[in-house]
């Protein structure tokens, strides 16, 4: 009789773990994913930028990789293409075999394998960045192709294609300070803006850093007769590295303006109390982080900027208000 039971319960158990087996869901073993990054961008005519082609090994031993990279010659450029540290990021040598660029029908391929060892790599990196240049307003694919991944095998892979979207500049009179860079944290900017021409905005564009939402929440310039041009972030939605103010703005050239910029998340940082731009002159003279540590020598990476339809709804036909200092 205890036999009986002993093997009724071991036969309830067998039956508890088929049927708990049968309704698990179905999971495919993880690929390794060679990805555009960023994404999605998007940048002004005449504009040079960089991007990188990354791969995340997803535990894979990867020893050489190649692909190739599709884009619309009639709106972008390919100035160079550099290698990366992903397939030699543990000091082993590598060697290219194969690094091209065809501007004419809009095609870029790469090649790469680790040399003198059996062995691959398994963290992700970037295998190798392209640089561009915007020489036509539109949009173009980033579309990569013929991708392969080897370890002793060829690997299976996912792809991750990225896109271009170059809007025009309609006034050359903008202040834009470039790139910026790390360390960056939120906070308070105060400082001055000194054009060395005419500047026609209705917009300023905020430099993130790779990866983060950095943005402006709040930006207020002024001078001594009052408040000139003030914006307010409006949260994450639509494109929210760019703020608009309510009105279009000149700020006159070799006049001196202050500001106060709020940012919000990491946007990049000139580390530097004083910047001298192509098109004028900034000063910090105090940044007060989150978590109130104060320093005289962070600019935020911004661009104040005129754009025809800085708003999904677009822009209305308006004055433009001109401030003198």
């Amino acid at each position: 009789m205890g036999n009986f039971r002993k093997r009724g319960k071991e036969a309830v158990l067998i039956c508890v773990c088929i049927v708990v087996i049968a309704i698990m869901p179905a999971t495919a073993p993880s690929m390794p994913t060679v990805s555009v990054e960023p994404s999605h961008l998007k940048v002004f005519q005449n504009e040079t930028f960089t991007i990188n082609i990354t791969v995340n090994p997803a535990g894979y031993e990867i020893y050489a990789a190649q692909y190739d990279l599709y884009f619309n010659p009639d709106i972008l450029n390919a100035i160079s293409q550099s290698q990366g540290n992903f397939l030699s990021q543990d000091g082993v040598n590598t060697c290219p075999v194969r690094n091209e660029i065809n501007n004419t029908i809009g095609k870029i391929e790469y090649g790469e394998t680790r040399t003198g060892v059996e062995n691959g790599v398994t963290t992700p990196g970037t295998l190798a960045s392209i640089t561009f240049k915007a020489i036509k307003c539109g949009r173009s694919e980033l579309k990569l192709s013929n991708v392969i991944l080897s370890d002793t095998n060829v690997t299976k892979t996912n792809v991750s294609s990225g896109n271009v979207i170059v809007e025009p500049i309609v006034f050359g009179a903008m202040f834009d300070t470039g790139r910026g860079e790390y360390p960056s944290i939120a906070g308070i900017h105060n400082g001055t803006i000194t054009p060395k021409h005419d500047i026609i905005f209705n917009c300023i564009y905020t430099y993130p850093c790779e990866g983060t939402g950095g943005h402006t929440e709040h930006v207020i310039i002024y001078n001594d007769t009052g408040i000139i041009a003030e914006a307010r972030w409006n949260g994450y939605i639509d494109d929210y590295h760019n703020v608009t103010f309510p009105h279009t703005f000149i700020l006159l050239a070799n006049h001196t303006y202050n500001y106060t910029i709020i940012t919000g998340s990491y946007p990049q940082i000139h580390h530097t109390n004083i910047l001298e731009t192509d098109d004028g002159v900034l000063t910090c003279s105090e940044f007060i982080d989150v978590n109130g540590r104060r320093y005289t020598d962070w600019i935020p990476a911004i661009r104040l900027y005129y754009r025809i339809s800085p708003t999904a709804t677009g822009n209305r036909t308006e004055n433009i208000k001109v401030r003198d200092a």
